[in-house]
């Protein structure tokens, strides 16, 4: 695959921040050709950069969003916990990471309330021996 340059990574925030961007209006943001954008977009999407289009909901009522920090009990793995984490409709991503913490969670809930029986839950959890909790309070950027 070509190497990724500036046009292509520009073309990648944009459609991160809006995916419902036209052809033409890429084209008019990145000073390229309608046809050319078309190519750069298919290149991107043909070698795995570009995975797939998706919805991300408005503040029309604003879940609480929180990241739980996961420590594994010894002897277990992120293969022992994923199942039980992709199981919880109210988990959005799992992040494998080096460190204390083990993995992070990004979990919505749509109360306090629910958000802590979460937790409970995760930390009941098989394999899990420690989980922190840190609410979102305010998402800043996000693509």
């Amino acid at each position: 695959m070509k190497k990724l340059d500036d046009i292509d990574r520009r073309l990648i925030a944009l459609l991160q921040d809006n995916a419902r961007l036209s052809t033409v209006q890429l084209a008019k943001a990145v000073g390229l050709s309608r046809s050319a954008v078309q190519e750069r977009i298919a290149r991107l999407e043909q070698s795995g950069v570009i995975a797939q289009y998706t919805v991300r909901l408005g503040s029309g009522g604003d879940p609480l969003r929180a990241w739980l920090l996961l420590r594994y009990a010894d002897g277990f793995s992120c293969d022992d916990v994923m199942p039980q984490l992709e199981a919880l409709p109210q988990v959005q991503s799992c992040h494998s990471v080096a460190g204390e913490t083990d993995m992070l969670v990004l979990v919505q809930a749509e109360t306090p309330s629910m958000l802590s029986d979460l937790r409970e839950a995760v930390a009941g959890f098989k394999g899990i021996d420690d989980v922190t909790t840190l609410p979102v309070l305010r998402t800043l950027l996000e693509r």
